[in-house]
């Protein structure tokens, strides 16, 4: 029941929807994992598929139901390519409020919530890659048209462990989007100034094929390079975003 619904959303809104492409590059609603500080407009929605490890996709949707406010859910599936047995996870929340929208003097501020964790460990039965939980995020373009930097922080509310306090918690992020054309550049880092897990970081590359149709290739984990005591390994991603409008 829970497949069919989600197929039938996924069908009325590219049926019902028109693509939609913009000249401004600050108008995507995330760089790869990091979100911006922009918000889509009333109307406006974002549809992610991302394919990793194993034959897994994420499914994201991303809706701007009112002006300044997106709201959203994501769907991991794993091994959903190949011959092992398929597993769905319980769909997670987002949510988006735009606080400032950018202009001369000031950059995008959004606060929002991200529920989605990364990498299933099925060991301990849960992501071992956590959520952002609540964030604040900030976006400008500077120096370079369609060069934006995005920096924010996040407070990661899934962190059960009994020996974390209060700023272990609390994160940072910051990266950047460069698309002088059709191809773009992404790079961003995540944990920043948590000492209990390392800053992670990936890469990628974009190419919007049609208006409103972009491909991803990722390289994501690029900081563990060569790290032989944690678990976690690069891995290439890619990611099919389909932008549209009612």
């Amino acid at each position: 029941m829970k497949n069919k619904l989600f197929l039938g959303a996924f069908a009325a809104m590219m049926f019902l929807g028109v693509p939609q492409h913009s000249d401004a590059a600050g108008n995507a609603e995330r760089i790869i994992y990091v979100p911006s500080g922009e918000c889509l407009n009333y109307g406006e929605y974002n549809m992610s598929f991302r394919v990793y490890n194993y034959g897994g996709m994420l499914t994201r949707c991303v809706f701007g139901v009112l002006q300044g406010l997106n709201v959203g859910f994501s769907w991991d599936i794993a091994n959903l390519i190949g011959s092992e047995t398929i597993h769905g996870r319980d769909p997670a929340l987002y949510l988006k409020i735009d606080i400032v929208r950018e202009n001369f003097r000031m950059p995008a501020v959004a606060l929002g919530y991200d529920a989605q964790g990364y990498e299933w460990d099925d060991g301990e039965k849960k992501y071992s890659r956590d959520a952002l939980g609540a964030f604040v995020s900030m976006s400008k373009e500077l120096i370079l048209p369609n060069l934006y930097v995005t920096a924010g922080a996040n407070f990661n509310n899934k962190d059960r462990r009994p020996d974390t306090d209060f700023v272990d918690k609390l994160g940072a992020f910051a990266g950047f989007k460069y698309s002088p054309s059709r191809l773009g550049l992404y790079y961003e880092a995540v944990n920043l100034g948590q000492g209990r897990d390392p800053a992670r970081m990936n890469a990628g590359i974009n190419y919007e094929v049609v208006d409103g149709l972009q491909f991803t290739l990722a390289f994501e984990n690029i900081s563990e390079a060569g790290r032989i005591d944690r678990h976690e390994e690069q891995q290439r991603t890619f990611s099919i975003l389909y932008r549209g409008a009612f």
